[in-house]
């Protein structure tokens, strides 16, 4: 079975549950995770309103079809964001205090 990601609140609920909610660490990450699930927000809207292919007219005129140069970037973003909400789970692992009762954080890094 696949495992399942956590979603933002989730790691946010976590974090204050295990009093990291405002440490400089975690802060910094949940910081550039929000920029960058606004690229990818960004991006898919791209992607959505000029599409995947792109007609793309040279300088004497001529005219050809080629990829939306977004296309490449989206994996890439996600891998990025997903690898920040790892961060993010090691920094409430790492630093954080007793586990509360039901440890989900467990679940999470079990799977």
């Amino acid at each position: 079975m696949a495992k399942q990601k956590p979603s933002f609140e989730e790691i946010m609920k976590l974090a204050e549950q295990y009093g990291v909610k405002d440490n400089v660490l975690f802060v910094s990450a949940a910081e550039r995770y929000a920029g960058q699930i606004e690229t990818i927000r960004k991006i898919q809207e791209d992607l959505e309103k000029r599409g995947l292919l792109l007609c793309i007219v040279g300088s004497q005129g001529q005219q050809k079809i080629e990829a939306n140069p977004l296309s490449g970037q989206l994996p890439k973003y996600n891998d990025t964001a997903n690898k920040t909400l790892g961060v993010m789970l090691e920094i409430i692992e790492k630093l954080g205090r007793e586990k509360p009762a039901g440890d989900k954080l467990g679940e999470f890094l079990n799977e």
